[in-house]
């Protein structure tokens, strides 16, 4: 059987302490904060992020991990395993996927890309998903092939904390649809083949985000659901008022709690607010 490396980058909200527990491999993504850099995850935790980001003037920016570093990375897996099975961030959110197969290419080690079409807790649901495949015997290719298809089932639905920052990252498409409204209402955003697009705009947040709850709720009538995550970033509070809800009314699902890492609350900032899944007709 393969020794197959499992590898992801730090927008996939792991903790160093779960990689290591788990044995996984992660790719920190650089933050770039007050003229100073981080590594997220390593040099920089959730709690200490956020932390920092209500007392600073300028914006904070992201750098996805080079080539180099990818290429570096790869030469070592390969004393130890024989492939690898990386799953990344969506392309359309960053280049990190093709700094890693570019990477990976270099050093001349076979490592199958999977592109998540989302990031955060959903990421590590995949990474779990393919390694619970790997221990039920099947093959590195067929897990990624597995992985690829769940990701194309990928659902959630967001109210972001820092529409300003999304707009100045241009992690947003179709941004027309925030024009004149920034102040006015709470839009609700969605995950389409792997964008974060605008889906409904709703007057005041607690009606948009009692709409994520039906969204999911309706979601969860109409098809099996799993993987299911509630996200957020900074206070946890709400967060986990919605994840105790949601276990009372749906025992029979897993459902998971998850910081969003400082790279991706440099492009949504505090006070977000989601639900991820997969889903399944």
């Amino acid at each position: 059987m393969a020794r197959i490396a499992w590898i992801t980058d730090s927008t996939s909200c792991i903790t160093q302490e779960e990689a290591k527990q788990l044995g996984i491999h992660i790719v920190p993504v650089s933050v770039i904060m007050e003229d100073a850099v981080y590594k997220d995850g390593v040099d920089i935790t959730p709690d200490e992020f956020y932390a920092k980001l209500e007392n600073i003037a300028e914006l904070p920016k992201t750098s996805q991990p080079t080539v180099g570093e990818f290429s570096e990375f790869y030469e070592k897996l390969k004393q130890n395993y024989d492939c690898g099975i990386a799953v990344h961030v969506s392309e359309k959110f960053s280049g990190t996927i093709n700094g890693s197969r570019l990477g990976a290419d270099m050093t001349d080690f076979p490592v199958h890309i999977v592109d998540s079409k989302i990031t955060s807790e959903a990421m590590k649901q995949l990474v779990l998903k393919g390694m619970r495949l790997e221990k039920e015997g099947l093959d590195p290719e067929e897990i990624a092939v597995v992985l690829r298809n769940a990701a194309d089932h990928v659902k959630g639905f967001v109210c972001i904390g820092s529409l300003e920052q999304l707009r100045r990252g241009g992690r947003l498409s179709g941004a027309s649809f925030l024009v004149g409204n920034l102040l006015q209402i709470k839009p609700i955003l969605t995950f389409d083949d792997g964008s974060l697009v605008p889906f409904e705009k709703i007057r005041t947040l607690k009606k948009a985000e009692s709409r994520v709850l039906a969204l999911f709720e309706e979601a969860a009538q109409r098809s099996n659901v799993n993987g299911v995550s509630v996200i957020y970033s900074g206070s946890s509070e709400k967060a986990e008022s919605w994840l105790h809800m949601l276990k009372e009314k749906y025992p029979e699902v897993t459902i998971n709690l998850g910081q969003l890492s400082p790279a991706i609350g440099v492009h949504v900032g505090a006070g977000t607010l989601g639900i991820l899944w997969f889903e399944e007709k």
